[in-house]
């Protein structure tokens, strides 16, 4: 079956459209429909209902969160905050630390082990995303009593995986804490939080800047784990099928983590990025959009070329994959080659799967047609 195109989306108004599903409501399905002056396609589709989850675009907890931001000029010691992977702050003599905590809540009361597990690793990619060698993690935990049937299901399974993925790549856990509330009974917290350490100089930014630049896609192979993760577990409500969700679970390879933290390390050594972020939640989707828009450009991604560890994925699902360990990289014409064989040297697959444009636009194809169109 052909893919549902750009083009087939304008031409058929009145398909139906299963925005539901994908944790959208009627009314930002139809304020889709109004930006676009069309349906969206599929792709498109995948990409509004992970984009506007709560998970990544805190839809519901804004208007709280922006009690909290920019009432007072940026201290001087700040080199990068509201808006970047991690916070950066100069603790003097070239040297900052940059740090972030980050929840992974749902995927771990659906699926305890993997769900904390991958909740590090994302973290960890946050911080290597700003240039930082991350060297150590933290945790906060939340749950609900102590004596709960449900609290012992959960429990030894967010602790192990937390500690299972730290472990693995030679980072400690120097402090953590736990409560017990019924408040948080079928609703766990789960917190993960990495520290950093670079040089000034080698800060990065999540920003794709240089028209004609390339877009290099690099780590771990984009699988089935994950699909929908951030809409249909952050912006659903939980009842008795939890066991049904587990698909949408990422699941983790800390030992490909930890050849992905060399290889970024030295690819910003060398001087060879111009912009990086790393792939969590809304995979592909997340991570071209955010670069796009950081560096006020367009992007053309051909989406063919990415490379998948399952053949039967469509467009759809491989911009909802979130597949753990990887990263996306904005690299010159010319540093394209030094790039992948610093990358080959690390054992760490890397493609080449699109370019920087002066468009304003994300622009996909499916072997050759035209899937999404859309602003970044």
């Amino acid at each position: 079956m052909s893919a549902d195109t750009v083009e087939r989306a304008a031409a058929t108004p009145g398909r139906p459209q299963p925005y539901a599903e994908l944790g959208l409501t009627g009314d930002e399905y139809q304020l889709i429909r109004q930006m676009l002056g069309r349906r969206p396609s599929d792709s498109e589709l995948a990409i509004y209902s992970v984009m506007w989850s709560e998970h990544c675009s805190y839809k519901s907890s804004r208007l709280h969160l922006r009690q909290f931001a920019d009432k007072a000029p940026p201290a001087d010691g700040l080199l990068a905050g509201i808006g970047q992977n991690a916070g950066v702050v100069d603790i003097g003599q070239g040297y900052a630390v940059t740090f972030k905590i980050e929840s992974h809540n749902h995927p771990s009361y659906v699926e305890p082990f993997q769900g904390a597990a991958t909740g590090v690793g994302g973290i960890v990619r946050d911080i290597l995303a700003m240039g930082a060698r991350p060297v150590a993690v933290m945790d906060a935990l939340r749950f609900g009593p102590a004596d709960a049937p449900d609290t012992a299901r959960v429990l030894p399974g967010v602790v192990g995986g937390i500690s299972f993925y730290g472990n693995c790549l030679g980072l400690p856990n120097i402090g953590g804490e736990l409560a017990f509330d019924p408040c948080y009974a079928g609703n766990p917290l789960v917190n993960a939080l990495c520290v950093g350490v670079m040089r000034h100089e080698d800060l990065q930014l999540a920003a794709a800047r240089g028209v004609g630049n390339k877009v290099i896609l690099f780590g771990s192979r984009t699988g089935p784990d994950g699909i929908g993760g951030a809409s249909v577990l952050a912006s659903a409500t939980f009842g008795g099928g939890e066991a049904a969700k587990r698909p949408s679970v990422q699941v983790g390879d800390p030992f490909m983590e930890k050849l992905l933290v060399e290889c970024s390390l030295e690819l910003g050594a060398a001087g060879l990025v111009v912009g990086i972020q790393d792939l969590g939640a809304a995979g592909i989707s997340c991570a071209t959009s955010e670069l796009a828009a950081g560096g006020g450009t367009g992007m053309r991604v051909r989406l063919d070329a990415v490379p998948l560890r399952d053949p039967t994925l469509g467009p759809a699902e491989i911009l909802m994959s979130e597949s753990q360990e990887r990263m996306m990289a904005i690299v010159a014409p010319g540093d394209v080659e030094q790039c992948l064989a610093i990358c080959a040297r690390w054992d760490v697959p890397a493609t080449v799967i699109g370019e920087v444009t002066d468009t304003g636009r994300l622009e996909v194809t499916w072997h050759g047609e035209q899937v999404v169109d859309i602003a970044p």
